[in-house]
């Protein structure tokens, strides 16, 4: 399990920036849930509510090359087009980053650039609830083709974000413990996605019902 902050981002030529909050949640399995969001101009602003990227999906990368396949994509219906791969090395001076480089679209010209990122190792921390003071990770997932959703929800020790793609309409939420609460601190779209249902005790093949939709519980792990 881990968890993932993006330090920056460089579309060469151009300088390094970082104008999102992006967190990646991975479990065990590989299965992750990438959030993008806008950096609000005013600090205290919570929460963030402008969605730069969402996706969700399967790492199948080695540690040299990373490669992810996107199930689920908040910039279109079929996330199986979107190349994300890139290879890995290790930063110069800080050991727990990682740049990824490699070349994809750029999201606000349309071109293919070549990119450098920054990914910092967030250590996974245990956080209250049933778990006996141990970290934990969960993925749950809902599937209703016949109604185009699909929806990932990733708990990585104190982060939970999910995704649902409903038809053309996608929602997000992050949320993270706080002050010892779970705090959401990222929201786009309505759709009731259930991220509290994973700081609570959960087994493996339960599901979870919320809103007409059903979640089957894939994944329970503790640290």
């Amino acid at each position: 399990m881990s968890i993932s902050e993006r330090l920056y981002i460089r579309w060469f030529p151009d300088e390094a920036s970082e104008p999102t909050s992006t967190l990646v949640l991975t479990t065990p399995s590989r299965r992750f849930v990438d959030l993008r969001f806008f950096k609000s101009t005013d600090p205290s602003a919570s929460p963030l509510t402008a969605l730069e990227w969402g996706f969700a999906g399967r790492s199948v990368g080695t540690p040299t090359h990373g490669k992810w396949i996107h199930e689920i994509s908040s910039r279109t219906e079929h996330p199986e087009g979107e190349a994300d791969e890139g290879d890995m090395f290790p930063h110069p001076t800080l050991p727990d980053v990682e740049l990824e480089r490699g070349s994809m679209v750029h999201p606000e010209t349309g071109e293919v650039r070549e990119y450098e990122e920054a990914w910092k190792a967030v250590p996974v921390l245990a956080v209250g609830g049933p778990h006996d003071g141990k970290a934990v990770s969960i993925l749950l997932e809902m599937r209703q083709d016949l109604l185009g959703r699909r929806g990932v929800i990733v708990r990585i020790g104190q982060y939970c974000q999910g995704i649902v793609r409903d038809g053309s309409k996608v929602s997000v939420q992050r949320w993270t413990w706080t002050d010892g609460m779970w705090t959401k601190v990222g929201q786009v779209g309505d759709f009731d996605i259930p991220c509290d249902a994973t700081w609570t005790k959960l087994e493996e093949g339960e599901t979870v019902e919320r809103g007409g939709a059903v979640w089957d519980v894939k994944e329970v792990s503790l640290l």
